[in-house]
């Protein structure tokens, strides 16, 4: 009797194990999906003197409609040398601005507009100081031309055997607060994406960090995204980064790629997307943007040793 009784017993528990289990699979939601990324077209291919034996690497996109082009980008060289201006009336053929550059020792230049309601006219720019060193940091600056820069304040100090780098400025339009986004790390096996918001640009630097992503392989250079709702399908923030798997190994499937994470805030438990990495074959860096309710993307791509170029791709909304 009592080994029926246990056997019974058994079997109960093993059914509501199991029946659990199979609730919980039902109820287990699918990876959101990402836009739908037309190949990539080089742009930005004509060199400039000052440039040297370095590269543009990325770019980050304003619509000013000012000085005869309709669209202002600054881009950053690959190996931190300076930043520079280029502008173009279609968001795929670019005018670099002859006086470049801008700023030298600097790199991966973030641009806002419209930041400050007292002093709309005025442009906040996060960029890299002492890139690929152990003093790497993130600074502010102001411009009221796009043009000439003025370094206002460090919002993330250099530390010891560490990388402060990739800046990405933004503002949630849902809430109207400002986000930091950055890379930190030793390039090794520590690699951390970390968020901060303040309701003014100015007040990142002293803003609490929150670690959105925390990794032992390669994760880097986030850029943020909001996609507004549409019908059924409510908004959602992407979280664009580059990997590399297989980093510091004699793999051959090693190489640069884009992967894409989506949540519910622009500080939220991000999820890897359906169909990751949404590009590969040594592309990385995405700068996301939208205009005119198509999306832009702005990415790296190794072509050969030491030598990036910059691509453009582009996809319908939802």
């Amino acid at each position: 009797m009592k080994t029926s009784i246990v056997l019974v017993e058994t079997l109960f528990v093993a059914f509501l194990a199991t029946g659990s289990i199979a609730f919980a699979q039902q109820k287990e939601s699918p990876a959101s999906p990402y836009l739908d990324l037309s190949e990539p077209q080089h742009v930005l291919p004509e060199a400039q003197e000052w440039e040297g034996k370095e590269f543009p690497h990325t770019l980050s996109v304003l619509e000013l409609n000012r000085d005869g082009f309709r669209y202002w980008g600054w881009y950053g060289l690959n190996e931190g040398m300076g930043i520079g201006l280029a502008r173009s009336n279609d968001l795929v053929h670019w005018t670099k601005y002859e006086k470049n550059p801008l700023w030298t020792n600097a790199r991966w230049p973030s641009v806002l507009e419209k930041a400050d309601p007292k002093d709309p006219e005025l442009f906040y720019f996060a960029i890299v100081r002492d890139y690929d060193t152990p003093s790497s940091h993130i600074v502010l600056a102001t411009s009221r031309d796009g043009i000439h820069l003025k370094e206002k304040k460090i919002l993330v100090r250099g530390v010891p055997n560490q990388r402060n780098q990739n800046p990405n400025l933004f503002r949630d339009p849902v809430s109207g607060r400002f986000f930091l986004t950055y890379y930190r790390g030793n390039d090794k096996d520590q690699f951390e994406i970390v968020s901060r918001n303040a309701a003014a640009v100015s007040n990142l630097g002293k803003a609490r960090e929150k670690v959105l992503i925390r990794s032992t392989e390669t994760v880097a250079a986030p850029t943020l995204l909001y996609v507004k709702p549409t019908g059924k399908n409510s908004g959602i923030y992407y979280l664009a980064t580059e990997i590399y798997p297989h980093r510091y190994t004699n793999d051959p499937e090693g190489e640069w790629q884009v992967k894409v994470f989506a949540a519910n805030a622009p500080d939220g438990d991000f999820q890897p997307v359906a169909g990751n990495p949404v590009m590969k074959g040594q592309r990385a860096c995405l700068f996301q943007h939208i205009f005119n309710n198509r999306f832009y993307g702005y990415d790296c791509h190794l072509e050969a040793n030491d030598k990036w170029i910059l691509e453009e791709v582009e996809a319908p909304l939802p």
